[in-house]
């Protein structure tokens, strides 16, 4: 099966016959690269393109099977026939659907053997005894500021202007190694050669002890480590200012600047093998996380639907500032890249980007959300500007593309417009308001814990106390989600963006780094 185009012959043929012919040219490709013909790469790439067999139920499997012939011919062969499958990958990274998400998937299991993180930091929980005046003193906190809550942190106003002191609590059962390791990296990141800004926030030490242990903390919210283990750092005074901020969020050009730079930073640093593992909160069911193996975290390579959105969207790990959150840093283990798990990560980075652009435009009207009185989904299509959105997804893009793989995307593998017009179909009216608290999940609540969570849930706490645990299924308004409880997602182009853009960068990736550069 060298250079006969007898490839092409069955490869063109009816569905069975194309399945045949792409197991045959999978298996000479495994056994000899070299002996693939570049006529069965041009028949190949034909097959991926043309999309003639989307209607069947196991056209995946057949684009699956050619796409995994062309990288292997990517990862293996000569550099012609390396070349020729690049080419006919990143076009079939263009053609929505099946064939686009086979490629995806076929170019995401691709080895990179160059791309090695670090080792990663070491860290215990030991905490150093502290009152908080002597904490905030040491920090460098204005001593006449008054502390100021936010979630489970406190921020102080420090002494140098335009700085801001922050003792991150930890919470009840939590362990204590988690806000170790997010000041280890943060002393590890502050060497870093970051491409574009970047504020690495200085942590509090007290000799080995990253943390404090602090009898006198203020009150704080509810679920915190009664023995007030904290961590404290110094950061930039705007380093919780949000993209998408309710009531003023960016727009223009510094959406785009904002977004690009977050992009090229989470891109930059997973290509040196470092992951940050929540730009955002993901999750596909909330309500079943203690009952699921996968803890109902979301996973964009299945058709689930997206659960609270809008919510999760709301306080993002990055901002004008660069990133945050440094205790969701991880590094890539020695052989990691390889069978998706790099790729799934680098989706969950182009996923959540994408999210919080298209909530930068509802958090214009931060209020208009959910149910009007007469039954109707809060339609906020009006409030998104398509062109602008557009821009920042194909900067989005380019500038991941850059950070990862080192060089600006010699194209886009997708049209962002057409994108954009779906995002702003399905973000733009809340269709899917509600999730079912069912009787398998309210068996492992206490009472106490199942009108907390009710109330918690949007719930009066009148209607909430009413409730008897264990009756039946709780239907609750906590949306909008992206797609209905228990079924597909929405927006399955959302999905398919992330799958487009990651293996065009792995891909890219792995052409440079054959080549030595």
């Amino acid at each position: 099966m060298t250079g006969t185009g007898f490839e092409a012959f069955g490869l063109d043929g009816d569905f069975t016959a194309a399945f045949l012919a792409a197991r045959r040219v999978a298996d000479l490709a495994e056994r000899d690269p070299a002996a693939v013909s570049l006529a069965a790469v041009d028949a190949l790439a034909g097959l991926l393109s043309r999309n003639d067999h989307a209607r069947q139920t196991q056209a995946r499997i057949l684009y699956r099977d050619a796409a995994g012939v062309l990288v292997t011919l990517l990862a293996s062969a000569p550099a012609p026939l390396a070349k020729a499958s690049r080419q006919a990958l990143g076009a079939a990274l263009a053609v929505p659907g099946k064939p686009r998400l086979a490629a995806a998937e076929a170019v995401g299991a691709l080895p990179l053997p160059g791309l090695r993180g670090p080792v990663p930091p070491e860290v215990d929980g030991e905490a150093a005894p502290s009152t908080f005046a002597a904490l905030l003193d040491r920090a460098g906190a204005d001593p006449a500021a008054v502390p100021r809550a936010a979630g489970r942190s406190l921020l102080v106003p420090a002494r140098d202007p335009g700085r801001l002191v922050v003792v991150k609590r930890l919470r009840r059962d939590e362990d204590p190694r988690g806000l170790a390791l997010e000041a280890a990296w943060m002393e590890r990141c502050a060497g870093l050669p970051f491409p574009v800004l970047c504020h690495v926030p200085s942590p509090c030490r007290h000799g080995a002890a990253r943390l404090f242990a602090v009898s006198d903390l203020p009150p704080g919210a509810a679920g915190l480590d009664p023995s007030g283990r904290c961590l404290a750092y110094l950061a930039e005074a705007d380093y919780f200012r949000y993209p998408n901020e309710a009531g003023r969020p960016l727009g223009g050009e510094a959406l785009v600047t904002v977004m690009g730079r977050a992009a090229l930073l989470l891109g930059w640093l997973a290509g040196r093998g470092i992951v940050h593992e929540a730009a955002i909160p993901l999750f596909h069911n909330r309500v079943q996380r203690d009952r699921r193996d996968d803890g109902g975290v979301y996973d964009w390579r299945l058709p689930g639907r997206l659960d609270r959105w809008l919510h999760s969207s709301l306080h993002p790990n990055f901002g004008p500032s660069g990133l945050r959150d440094f205790e969701h840093l991880a590094a890539v283990p020695p052989g990691g890249t390889g069978g998706g798990r790099l790729y799934r990560r680098m989706g969950d980075h182009v996923v959540s980007l994408l999210l919080v652009a298209g909530s930068a435009f509802r958090m214009r009207e931060p209020r208009l959300v959910g149910r009007g009185p007469d039954g109707r989904p809060a339609d906020a299509r009006h409030l998104f500007d398509e062109a602008l959105l557009a821009r920042v997804v194909a900067e989005v893009f380019a500038r991941y593309h850059e950070g990862f793989a080192g060089a600006p995307p010699r194209a886009m593998p997708l049209c962002p417009d057409t994108l954009v017009r779906r995002m702003v179909a399905e973000m733009g009216v809340d269709r899917h308001m509600t999730e079912l608290l069912r009787l398998a999940d309210q068996e492992a609540m206490t009472d106490a814990d199942f009108t907390t969570f009710l109330v918690s849930r949007g719930l009066p706490p009148e209607d909430a106390a009413r409730r008897r645990r264990g009756e039946a299924d709780v239907e609750l308004e906590t949306g909008p989600h992206l797609g209905a409880f228990n079924n597909r997602t929405s927006l399955p182009e959302l999905n398919e963006a992330a799958a487009a853009m990651v293996a065009a960068c792995l891909a890219a990736r792995h052409e440079r780094d054959r080549r030595g550069e």
